[in-house]
């Protein structure tokens, strides 16, 4: 874990992959201060001790060189987020079931996501399943102010099995013993419970209602969520008339952040190709409405979870306020 950290700091590591990083050794600090207790049970202490292991041995793929950059960068995110249930999985409070659950999830992403049998499609499963897995798992402890309460437990127990199920499916695909046909037979089953999990990441969101956040808040959070799941060129290309002329001559590597600046411009941080760290207030309207072609509602729920919720609030304010359309978010 030390030589992940240590690697990440080389400059041509984006700030995205290297807070991923830091995010993911926070949350495995969890795990191993757990297995120094005292209190922790035998069992539970060899799984975690266990779980370290294999999560720390699928971060190196985060710096290997050899390693794409844009898989490089799927790989991180999904380890921060999965490796963000060991919270509710040490807590002692954490109903037996539902804690063998997010442990075999965690366990079972973190030796897929380096699998030699990834496709763009398994990929899109692995990055839906840890979004969901963090959201079913944040506490009121854990959660961000600028996120929703802990989702109801009946909400989170179903969403958890659902993902649970899907694992299985996964770990399949994932089993170099498997077949082709036992392969293709796997994939199409998880494409099919990939949906089932959207509309169940869907009816959690819609039972905690719409987020009473200003539009600026609503906006950053939305927006931070797209920029966290958006790897690759796809998102630079998309907003390079927004952005100011000084990057242009550049251009963007990536899009890292945003803070409300008011309830008509985020403050939009990014990396340049230089690797140069610059920002630029941004106007929100336009931002999200290109945002929303790159992420239609669709598929929202499955890319960003819960936070799904503070794009459609930004939608309908732009909607209610300015008369702007936001993409298919509102329909």
């Amino acid at each position: 874990m030390t030589t992940t950290l240590e690697a990440v700091q080389d400059p041509e590591t984006s700030l995205r992959d290297r807070q991923g990083v830091i995010e993911s050794a926070d949350h495995l600090t969890i795990a191993l201060t757990a297995t120094g207790d005292d209190g922790t049970p035998p069992r539970l202490r060899k799984q975690l001790t266990a779980l370290v292991k294999q999560v720390s041995s699928a971060l190196k793929a985060g710096y290997d060189a050899q390693v794409p950059p844009e898989t490089r960068s799927s790989v991180l995110l999904v380890m921060k987020r999965t490796t963000s249930a060991l919270d509710m999985i040490c807590d002692s409070r954490t109903p037996a079931e539902l804690r063998e659950q997010l442990l075999a999830i965690t366990e079972g992403l973190s030796s897929a996501v380096t699998g030699d049998h990834q496709t763009a499609s398994l990929r899109g499963f692995e990055e839906q399943m840890s979004v969901a897995q963090a959201d079913a798992s944040t506490t009121p402890r854990t959660s961000p102010a600028s996120t929703a309460a802990a989702m109801p437990p009946k909400h989170r127990y179903a969403l958890v099995q659902a993902v649970h199920e899907q694992n299985e499916k996964l770990r399949v695909f994932s089993d170099p013993e498997s077949s082709s046909k036992d392969r293709t037979e796997a994939e199409k089953d998880m494409r099919d419970r990939s949906a089932r999990i959207s509309d169940q990441q869907e009816a959690a969101g819609s039972a905690r209602g719409r987020p009473e956040d200003p539009l600026g808040k609503a906006a950053e959070t939305c927006t931070n969520a797209i920029f966290e799941s958006s790897a690759g060129d796809e998102l630079p290309q998309e907003l390079k008339d927004l952005v100011p002329g000084s990057w242009r001559p550049e251009g963007v590597k990536d899009f890292w952040k945003s803070k409300e600046k008011s309830d008509i411009a985020l403050d939009v941080l990014a990396e340049l190709r230089n690797n140069e760290n610059v920002r630029a207030p941004i106007k929100i309207a336009p931002l999200v409405t290109e945002l929303a072609k790159v992420v239609p509602k669709d598929d929202l729920w499955s890319t960003i979870g819960q936070r799904a919720s503070y794009c459609q609030s930004t939608a309908a304010y732009l909607d209610e306020d300015y008369g702007v359309a936001v993409g298919t978010w509102l329909e």
